[in-house]
């Protein structure tokens, strides 16, 4: 019977994930002029292009700024801000160049509103998926709430990746997970040249908020795939 796994919680302070676009001024980690990685997918293809980031200060709408105001903050790169650019990383053991994509299906899941993904890397299969206990732990204004996990299985075992409640909007037959989040496989492949899987999942347990998060195999504890090495938090309005 395959083991269950608790992802550590410290993180590595060396490495940093930056999403390319808008936010709010205190937002950004990367800083304008800073040499970054983009990472970038085109097709079956993904790789890591050397980049130097640019951080605009631009008029945030959101937060209130008056006309001539720019508490802003836009993240661009001489990489390209198309649809092909994930986000940016760097970090020790991170190189340009290409990189090793994983196969991933993604198919409804019959539980939550979080996709299944089965994922095939290098012969080995995973499964990405949310697992709802059966039983609620509370009520909240007469709507019953679930622990649910977030977790990456395989041959080796279980790893939960990130913690959330589950809970049924009215008439639905799935449940919807945090606070109607949306949570979301960024990337599946190998970013440190390891030959294992790494994983951007974003842990998002809200639905104004992202938190894109960069899960890396390289350091992971023995009993683990893999370790939370950076993570982004940004929020809407």
């Amino acid at each position: 019977m395959p083991t269950t796994i608790l992802l550590p919680l410290l993180l590595g302070s060396a490495f940093a994930l930056q999403p390319p676009g808008q936010f709010h001024g205190d937002e950004p980690v990367a800083r304008d002029g800073e040499r970054w990685l983009a990472l970038r997918i085109d097709g079956d293809d993904a790789a890591l292009v050397a980049t130097t980031v640019q951080v605009q200060a631009v008029e945030d709408v959101i937060a209130g700024d008056e006309s001539g105001q720019r508490s802003g903050r836009l993240v661009g790169s001489n990489a390209g801000d198309d649809a092909h650019l994930v986000t940016y990383l760097r970090g020790p053991g991170l190189q340009a160049g290409a990189i090793e994509r994983a196969q991933v299906v993604a198919s409804a899941s019959a539980l939550t509103t979080l996709p299944v993904h089965d994922l095939t890397f290098r012969g080995q299969r995973h499964r990405i998926d949310a697992r709802c206990d059966p039983a609620p732990f509370e009520h909240v204004d007469e709507q019953a709430h679930y622990a649910c996990r977030i977790a990456l299985d395989n041959a080796r075992g279980v790893q939960v990746l990130a913690t959330t409640i589950g809970y049924f909007e009215a008439g639905a037959s799935t449940m919807s997970l945090g606070d109607a989040a949306a949570p979301q496989l960024l990337f599946a492949g190998d970013l440190d040249r390891d030959g294992e899987l790494d994983l951007i999942f974003d842990i998002t347990d809200h639905y104004n908020i992202a938190r894109p998060t960069l899960f890396l195999s390289s350091g992971a504890q023995s009993d683990a795939f893999v370790r939370e090495a950076a993570r982004y938090e940004s929020v809407g309005c």
